[in-house]
């Protein structure tokens, strides 16, 4: 065997080869100001790498996905999959999906979106962008001039696992997120921890100076839930409320 035969082979799967899972997205409390899903279903799609292809975490697949393909084509066939989804559904529906900030700077995959977008409302529905936490963007203005188009459009933008990695501060400036999502290695037992129930609490005052709303990931207990909703967060999603369901996607 040669040095170069041994090698670890590219990772050369794509989204074809994944499975996908939904999870919902809930209200806490009566929020009477409540702008965003206060009133149709509202899922996050969830990619599931199939065994065979890959064997790791969902996460670690997701990193390899992006390091060894070049983002925008997993984020396209992701969105081509979404839209014929909430193309067969009669409720109006929120349907997440995680993009890679650096596929927002590419015009093709913005005129993508943009298209969707049109498509999902002429059937009631509604798209949001979770851009994730990890992927740095060497092209911050035109990553932001091109949000701002997709919000003009109606459709969010959300950032991914704040608290966890690359926490975009320079997005949150330039007034194009409309979420902020806690990751869930922050809301784990933030009512034992003051710490991170103080880590929670500053995001959600700074999410209030931007004029974003808040959701927390990973919520798996009532005790979890009753300190976000002592803090005014308003949206949430973990095991408490819904675990992910394989959906045909």
């Amino acid at each position: 065997m040669t040095p170069d035969s041994a090698r670890p082979l590219p990772l050369t799967v794509s989204i074809a080869d994944c499975s996908f899972a939904l999870q919902r997205i809930g209200k806490l409390g009566r929020h009477q100001a409540l702008e965003f899903g206060a009133s149709w279903p509202w899922f996050e799609l969830l990619i599931r790498p199939m065994p065979l292809c890959f064997q790791g975490s969902p996460a670690d697949f997701i990193d390899r996905l992006y390091a060894e393909r070049v983002p925008e084509e997993s984020d396209s066939e992701v969105l081509v999959r979404a839209i014929n989804w909430l193309a067969g559904r009669r409720e109006p529906t929120r349907l997440s999906i995680n993009v890679h900030p650096q596929s927002l700077t590419r015009a093709r995959l913005v005129g993508q979106v943009l298209r969707a977008q049109q498509k999902a409302e002429h059937s009631g529905h509604s798209l949001c962008l979770e851009l994730v936490e990890f992927g740095e963007c060497p092209e911050p203005a035109v990553l932001a001039r091109n949000a701002q188009r997709l919000r003009d459009a109606g459709v969010l933008i959300a950032l991914d696992d704040f608290g966890s990695r690359l926490n975009r501060f320079d997005l949150c400036a330039e007034g194009i997120v409309d979420l902020i999502k806690v990751d869930a290695s922050v809301v784990r037992d933030m009512h034992l921890n003051p710490y991170r129930e103080a880590i929670v609490e500053s995001i959600s005052t700074l999410a209030k100076g931007i004029q974003a709303s808040v959701i927390a990931e990973g919520v798996e207990t009532i005790e979890e839930q009753q300190s976000l909703s002592r803090l005014g967060i308003e949206y949430a999603q973990g095991y408490h409320f819904h675990r992910p369901e394989i959906a045909e996607i």
